[in-house]
């Protein structure tokens, strides 16, 4: 059985005046996804950890929903099994939904062989907030994706570019397991 388990990092948005156009990814708390093909067409969250009130439904969890668009856009269905392990608390302000949708993304990308690049994974990942609070934005999703300070340039299509920050706060995002 193949798996790949992904760590994405906190974050905070919303920097001064930069209200849905800046994001700043922590290195300290995040969440951690593991994807397993599990031999079917069909995605399924087989556990999640610290995150009781979140949904197990596949069309309602940011995580199972990434990965379907993933699989949609390829228009190929191999399904996973997902473990998700929350690393904070939900409605914290530190972009809890985007941090399982960035892991997920990445986990599941690396899974079948990176055909996407980063800005295609923020894509995805930004559905995942779609389903979480009703709007596909990337001021989340973007920096812990691709790590440091990141400004959004559009929502539609979505443009993103990374600013230059010292190097004691740029620290990769991602674990592979």
């Amino acid at each position: 059985m193949k798996k790949i388990t992904a760590f994405a990092p906190a974050t905070i948005a919303n920097l001064s005046v930069g209200f849905d156009v800046l994001g700043l990814a922590l290195d300290s708390i995040g969440d951690t996804v593991e994807v397993s093909v599990n031999g079917s067409d069909k995605n399924r969250i087989t556990e999640i950890i610290n995150g009781v009130h979140l949904p197990m439904e596949t069309e309602k969890n940011c995580c199972s929903v990434v990965i379907r668009k993933m699989q949609e856009q390829l228009g190929e269905y191999i399904g996973v099994d997902i473990k998700i392990t929350k690393g904070f608390k939900s409605g914290s302000g530190l972009g809890s939904s985007s941090a399982s949708s960035a892991a997920a993304a990445y986990a599941y990308n690396n899974l079948i062989g990176s055909p996407f690049s980063e800005q295609e994974m923020v894509v995805f990942a930004a559905e995942g907030e779609r389903v979480a609070c009703g709007a596909a934005h990337a001021d989340n999703v973007a920096p812990s994706l691709m790590g440091g300070l990141v400004l959004i340039r559009s929502h539609s299509p979505i443009d993103i570019i990374r600013l230059p920050v010292p190097k004691t706060f740029m620290r990769c995002c991602f674990f592979l397991m």
